[in-house]
């Protein structure tokens, strides 16, 4: 369902052609990264850069992070799929490139819900970048109608995988830690269940 190979090549010199014939110096993608993280915390804005110098100019901002700096990945910095190819295609056209990508816990990487507080934190300093007022009301609400989802899938953790998981509170984010991988394919099935019996309606509501 995603463009790959030399479709994605050719679709990501599209973009960018037009980006040129619109006088753009710089160009910005965004996007998910899947984090050992807990739904209760704000998620952080992951980023990539296309040069050091705009990596230092984005990690001024508020409540982000490098690529580089999460744990687990072994000091790489490098983004898949069509985001990673802009980057690349645009440093090679000479035009400065950012990715903003907002923190997904892992066990909601697969949800059938939408997850928009990773949403509103990329927008958060997107508008603090440009130096705008971006109006979030309708997207808060869709933050607390998936939140109140979120907490009732929570409520029903066994206790021992919940006071795992409840780690990552207190932890650095960028440190892996909490659940096991089998703790995180229960709660995987958890969610599926939960939507199998209807989710209480909960996700009709979005």
């Amino acid at each position: 369902m995603y463009a790959a190979g030399e479709k994605a090549y050719h679709m990501a010199n599209l973009v960018l052609d037009v980006a040129e014939k619109l006088g753009c110096h710089r160009v910005y993608a965004a996007g998910a990264c899947v984090s050992p993280s807990h739904h209760a915390v704000k998620p952080r804005v992951v980023s990539v850069a296309s040069s050091e110098k705009l990596t230092e100019e984005v990690t001024r901002y508020q409540n982000t992070i490098l690529i580089s700096e999460m744990g687990g990945r072994e000091g790489e910095g490098v983004i898949t799929g069509l985001n990673g190819l802009l980057l690349a295609v645009a440093k090679k056209r000479g035009l400065d490139s950012i990715c903003l990508m907002g923190e997904i816990p892992d066990w909601l990487s697969g949800s059938p819900f939408p997850y928009p507080m990773a949403s509103k934190s990329v927008l958060e300093v997107f508008a603090d970048i440009l130096g705008i007022r971006i109006d979030l009301g309708i997207l808060d609400r869709m933050v607390a109608q998936i939140e109140e989802i979120i907490e009732k899938i929570y409520e029903g953790f066994p206790p021992e995988i919940k006071e795992r998981y409840d780690q990552r509170k207190f932890v650095a984010q960028a440190k892996p830690g909490g659940i096991s991988e089998e703790d995180a394919k229960w709660i995987k099935e958890h969610i599926g269940e939960f939507f199998q019996k209807g989710g209480q309606g909960g996700e009709k509501s979005i």
